[in-house]
């Protein structure tokens, strides 16, 4: 995809996933997520102490300024609900944009193949005409030469005067030839007409090929519309989320600094009201040295292969890899860890061991989109239907090229929610 947004985290209730204060990500970010205030004893003061900085007029004073600003902050979430609520949207027709653009190019690389394989056939049966040709040519120029038929005939009778050894020698020289000629001008015949039905399915293959590449095209247009929409929801949502983090700062920090357990309390509330979701932009995540060569299911060499971030031992194609390791990095920022892995590129002896232990949970040995190097089993909360993670990836994957098939999808007819797919 290129240059891509990270998606907006925001509260279970609207749907998507919370990190909430005190989150891996938040605590290692220090300004975002201020921790709870030390005790006493490593400040080395007293509540009273403390509350000389904000006298008890000014404290009361910041609580209730806090207070108002916590009501206006849970007033204010219906615009960034409804913003979350599009991002859903636009991410649900990203993903089947995605799989329609991806469909149509399974389509066109099949059409175009089988194009290729008529072709190889129409070159064989040229090649054996012109070989069945050359004998019939031979053998008419023998009958107009020699007698044709009674020539054959002649050297019926002689290897008949002959001893029986020498006769059945010559009997099935003479046997094997009339064969042959028989085969060879049948052939002949035969060839023509098959030659001819060859070359339209080639050509109907290539006209599909191109029904195909347009319908790619169309649907990455539409893709690429959606997309560029999602983005600009989510700088939209990002301003609103920025207007809080700048309101609550002020406060929250005068409050916790007081170091008033009121105060402490009041500060949780407020940063509560505004979940402070975290937003990025990401560009992470290039290819590495890799050639991107179709090659047959499950039988994609070491170097076309890249590894995956923070997944020892996985590995996809190059372009998706790239995409998934951006994605991964947007996840850690999210969530303090990166993506979990189970499952990435399957080589075909390893398609028939999962085969054979996963049974109909698992593609048939050189049809699996693992073989491709394309395809993805998460784990780390993602392998469940509605959890914060899952949500996670329903929102985000389709700003990196990744889908959730619909084969895969809770009604579908395997649902598998740790499947993710790349469509590029």
């Amino acid at each position: 995809m290129g240059r891509t947004a990270g998606a907006v985290i925001a509260v279970l209730t609207t749907g998507l996933l919370v990190i909430g204060a005190g989150s891996a990500s938040a605590a290692a970010r220090g300004p975002r997520s201020p921790s709870p205030a030390p005790t006493h004893a490593s400040r080395g003061v007293t509540d009273a102490g403390a509350d000389e900085a904000l006298d008890p007029v000014q404290l009361r004073s910041q609580i209730a300024q806090a207070d108002r600003l916590r009501e206006d902050l849970l007033a204010s979430n219906a615009g960034i609900a409804a913003a979350t609520t599009r991002l859903d949207r636009l991410a649900l027709q990203a993903n089947q944009l995605l799989q329609d653009y991806a469909k149509a190019k399974e389509d066109e690389r099949a059409a175009r193949a089988e194009a290729d394989r008529n072709l190889k056939l129409f070159e064989e049966m040229t090649a054996q005409a012109n070989d069945d040709r050359s004998t019939v040519r031979a053998w008419a120029f023998h009958a107009y030469t020699s007698g044709g038929s009674l020539a054959d005939l002649s050297a019926m009778l002689e290897a008949m005067s002959v001893p029986a050894a020498e006769a059945t020698d010559q009997l099935a020289r003479l046997s094997y030839l009339s064969e042959q000629r028989v085969q060879a001008l049948e052939r002949t015949q035969h060839l023509a007409a098959a030659q001819q039905a060859v070359a339209v399915k080639a050509v109907d293959a290539r006209s599909a090929a191109t029904v195909a590449a347009l319908a790619a095209a169309d649907a990455r247009k539409k893709l690429d519309d959606v997309i560029a929409r999602q983005k600009r929801e989510l700088e939209t949502t990002r301003a609103l989320h920025a207007e809080q983090v700048r309101r609550v700062g002020a406060v929250s920090g005068l409050l916790l600094g007081s170091g008033s357990k009121r105060a402490r309390d009041t500060t949780r509330e407020l940063r509560r009201a505004a979940k402070l979701p975290d937003i990025f932009a990401d560009d992470s995540g290039k290819s590495c040295d890799g050639d991107e060569r179709d090659y047959a299911n499950g039988r994609v060499p070491a170097k076309a292969l890249c590894p995956l971030y923070r997944a020892p031992g996985e590995s996809l194609r190059p372009a998706a890899a790239a995409a998934f390791n951006a994605m991964s990095r947007a996840y850690e920022k999210d969530a303090g860890k990166p993506l979990c892995v189970t499952d990435s590129y399957r080589s075909l002896a390893e398609q028939v061991s999962v085969k054979a232990s996963r049974g109909k949970w698992a593609a048939s040995p050189g049809t699996s989109q693992h073989g491709l190097g394309v395809a993805l089993d998460l784990c780390g909360g993602v392998q469940s239907f509605g959890s914060a993670a899952h949500l996670w990836m329903r929102q985000n994957a389709a700003l990196y090229g990744w889908y959730h098939p619909a084969w895969a999808e809770p009604s579908g007819p395997l649902p598998e929610p740790w499947h993710w797919e790349y469509a590029g």
